[in-house]
């Protein structure tokens, strides 16, 4: 679960979004719910690849599609989505997502490909 919110935050924070400026104005991202599905267990030393993509969002809040991958034996561990809501974390109210988060929101309907077949275009 942890890597999922760490990729979340990094490819957040990748396309433009300044998540630290916002935490001081009192706003920010809050996960409303998860859905896992395990597939197989992470072991220590593996590499791990987590892929994440955003497929839809609303005025209040975005779906975030997550594949945990094992790339050495081309497994995938787990599949997840997340919904997040944008919050005003003092008045604790979901808000209208503020054009600065849509600006960095790049809808994609469908999974990327997997880690191991973009070894395949080289």
């Amino acid at each position: 679960m942890q890597w999922t919110l760490w990729a979340a935050r990094d490819h957040s924070a990748a396309e433009g979004w300044d998540a630290a400026s916002a935490l001081q104005d009192g706003l920010g991202w809050v996960v409303r719910g998860h859905d896992i599905t395990y597939r197989a267990a992470a072991l220590a030393g593996d590499e791990l690849i987590i892929r994440t993509w955003i497929p839809s969002w609303n005025r209040y809040s975005c779906q975030r599609h997550y594949l945990v991958t094992r790339p050495s034996d081309q497994t995938v561990l787990a599949k997840v989505q997340t919904r997040w809501v944008f919050v005003d974390l003092n008045r604790h109210r979901a808000i209208e997502i503020p054009p600065a988060a849509v600006a960095a929101i790049h809808v994609c309907e469908t999974p990327p490909p997997s880690p191991w077949a973009d070894s395949d275009d080289t």
